[in-house]
């Protein structure tokens, strides 16, 4: 990723964590009644292209060559010189035609515009002042300490051998113990495909990448031992071998320098936009409150949580009185009456 692009990231969070991008025509964060199109300030004129800068001529209008340098210095490489220019070509046709069906006169367009002018307008600003802020070599180191003293995480290099019981796995170890090799046991009896052939090698992984038993059973072995019990995770069961152990060091300083330099400059600028809010008359109009629930009367013993005004339910009768037991609903059929003893 080259510095502008890395640049024109941090100025977006940047703008977006601000709150830069307030669209509507009162400014940042007012709401007042959008103004009408010709009230609107005009973007400013393109400036006049020297001969020896035009890079092509549109209708009269001149493309310069700077502007294909902007295209290739962006985030996205547009292609060859020819195909950007042909690009450029396009819009200014596209623009030159807005113009001549005067586009711009509808309010709809006109307040667009506007809107993308504010956006275009709040990048340069911030990427202005993101090139005036220093930062020092004692900022960033101490920025890269702070992030970087929590990474190191131990790494361990270890073998396995995956069986379906335990008494298989008990058996692996006592041949072990008798002087097997590890890597001729894993290739004849290792059910785990991806480590089998290599004998059992699991290569470097961190904790993290293996699951909670496996990963504590290899932190419990000091290099070279292999797990007495063996190890019972959903996979089946596990003889380990660890091998090697190591921390993983984070990455250096020279290497994310200047990420790390963005990132200051992007948090500096966001002090900058809360500073220039606090200084700021803004105004937002009060959100309507939303009608609330009739309010309900508590404790009535029948028709609880009645709205006010409303007359509380009539109780069921005795036969239709539901089980509280059952499920919501569903009335319970009244029992049946028991039959009246027989006459002597």
């Amino acid at each position: 990723m080259t510095q502008r692009s890395i640049l024109a990231l941090a100025v977006a969070g940047a703008l977006v964590m601000g709150g830069c991008n307030n669209q509507g025509s009162g400014g940042a964060g007012q709401a007042t009644a959008p103004a009408s199109p010709a009230a609107k300030p005009a973007a400013p004129a393109a400036p006049a292209v020297k001969p020896e800068d035009v890079a092509a001529t549109v209708n009269g209008k001149a493309i310069a060559k700077s502007a294909l340098d902007m295209q290739r210095r962006g985030p996205h490489d547009a292609g060859s010189e020819e195909k950007i220019l042909d690009e450029l070509i396009s819009r200014e046709l596209l623009r030159q035609e807005a113009e001549k069906q005067n586009l711009t006169a509808d309010p709809a367009v006109a307040e667009k515009l506007d809107s993308m002018l504010r956006i275009a307008y709040s990048q340069i600003a911030a990427e202005h002042f993101m090139k005036g802020v220093n930062v020092s070599d004692e900022e960033l180191k101490k920025e890269y300490d702070q992030r970087t003293a929590g990474m190191k995480n131990a790494e361990y290099k270890a073998r396995h051998i995956l069986v379906d019981k335990e008494a298989a796995a008990k058996d692996i170890i006592a041949k072990l113990q008798k002087g097997a090799k590890f890597e001729d046991l894993a290739k004849k009896l290792s059910n785990d495909p991806g480590s089998k052939t290599k004998g059992g090698d699991l290569g470097w992984f961190g904790a993290q990448q293996m699951v909670p038993p496996f990963s504590a059973a290899v932190a419990a072995l000091k290099n070279g031992e292999t797990t007495q019990p063996p190890v019972q995770t959903q996979f089946g069961w596990h003889v380990i071998q660890r091998e090697d152990s190591r921390e993983q060091q984070p990455p250096p300083f020279d290497g994310v320098k200047d990420q790390i330099k963005m990132m200051l400059q992007s948090q500096k600028l966001q002090q900058h936009i809360a500073d220039l809010k606090a200084a700021a008359k803004i105004d937002k109009p009060e959100k309507p409150v939303p009608p609330t629930a009739a309010p309900t009367v508590p404790g009535a013993a029948a028709g609880d949580g009645a709205p006010v005004g409303e007359a509380p339910a009539a109780a069921p009768a005795p036969q239709e009185k539901q089980d509280q037991s059952k499920e919501a609903g569903k009335p319970v059929e009244a029992p049946a009456k028991p039959a009246a003893p027989a006459k002597k």
